[in-house]
């Protein structure tokens, strides 16, 4: 995932090293399109189409229900911005 999308978050763009410096750099959190545990041990993860790294906060409201009961999606989160 990360060696196809980057570090930077898929969906606002967020880029750690821009903030916190080359300590801190390429610091990213990896986010699973389908949930684990949705997922059985045969099912293979395919790095381009199940995974997209995020930032911790666009992690966060990932898997927050919204006011209609349901959990945003990475499109409907990426068309904020």
């Amino acid at each position: 995932c990360i060696e196809i999308y980057g570090t930077n978050c898929f969906i606002c763009g967020f880029n750690s090293r821009k903030i916190y410096g080359d300590e801190f750099a390429d610091k990213i959190e990896v986010h699973h399109r389908v949930p684990i545990h949705e997922i059985n041990e045969t099912y293979k993860i395919n790095p381009e189409k199940d995974l997209v790294p995020v930032c911790p906060n666009c992690h966060m409201i990932l898997h927050r229900k919204m006011k209609n009961g349901e959990y945003p999606t990475i499109e409907y989160l990426k068309s904020m911005f």
